[in-house]
């Protein structure tokens, strides 16, 4: 079994960024930012960052949480909303040049989860996500569309938690040769913890993850790089991340 070293490889770091990015942005466009913020139920902090709201003349400055609130009760929900729809797509930068042949196959996979992720988050899916496009072979692409669509008429999104445990733990089964032959095909096993949130673009909680599952990745060549051919599962979920302990070592 050959190994390389772990990796979150950027999925850690989404969603919080984001929102500082989108806090620091707003705070200093305002002309009287409001107040650093209050504890929320779901024990998170508000950011200082502001939205305002003026549709009846009058502007009322509402405190943007700094990470997904997961409760539904309504206040949270509201505060999710407005995380929600003040985020901003990232954009997922995919070099043309790897140190070497096994950085390369496991960064392109890794970044396809940090596409994977962009696509499916808010301030809502695209379907067209360019970068998960081209980190995909074309069948597996067909199918990550037809799922970006449901998504999109379910008005709902895929959010990581602040903090999140997210991680894929990766393994290389055999001395597979990686001359990157079009056509060429490898096996890739990925002990993935998921810790994704489902929430509607109304910021509505509907679904958790807390679960280690055990995957089969094919990665093959198409067009003279590596892309995700397609992803089956080795293992049942099972909760928590007992099943990834020895990806981890």
């Amino acid at each position: 079994m050959r190994a390389v070293p772990r990796s979150r490889f950027g999925l850690r770091r989404l969603l919080s960024p984001l929102v500082a990015a989108m806090a620091m942005a707003m705070a200093a466009c305002s002309s009287d930012p409001g107040p650093a913020g209050e504890s929320t139920a779901a024990g998170e902090s508000a950011a200082a960052a502001t939205d305002t709201d003026s549709g009846d003349g009058n502007e009322e400055e509402t405190a943007i949480p700094s990470g997904l609130l997961l409760s539904d009760d309504e206040e949270a929900v509201a505060a999710n909303r407005r995380l929600i729809s003040a985020s901003v797509r990232p954009d997922v930068e995919i070099p043309t040049t790897w140190p070497s042949d096994i950085e390369e196959l496991y960064g392109r996979y890794w970044l396809y989860w940090e596409a994977f992720a962009a696509a499916f988050g808010p301030p809502a899916v695209d379907p067209e996500f360019g970068p998960l496009e081209e980190l995909s072979s074309p069948a597996n692409w067909e199918s990550l569309r037809e799922q970006l669509a449901g998504f999109e008429s379910d008005q709902v999104v895929l959010v990581l938690p602040e903090p999140s445990a997210s991680e894929h733990l990766l393994h290389l089964a055999g001395a597979a040769v990686l001359d990157k032959a079009e056509g060429d095909e490898v096996v890739i096993q990925d002990c993935w913890i998921d810790d994704f949130v489902q929430v509607t673009t109304d910021g509505e909680v509907i679904g958790e993850a807390d679960t280690a599952t055990l995957m089969n990745v094919s990665m093959k060549v198409v067009d003279g790089e590596w892309r995700v051919n397609g992803i089956s599962q080795s293992s049942a979920e099972t909760e928590g991340y007992d099943q990834c302990a020895s990806y981890a070592s």
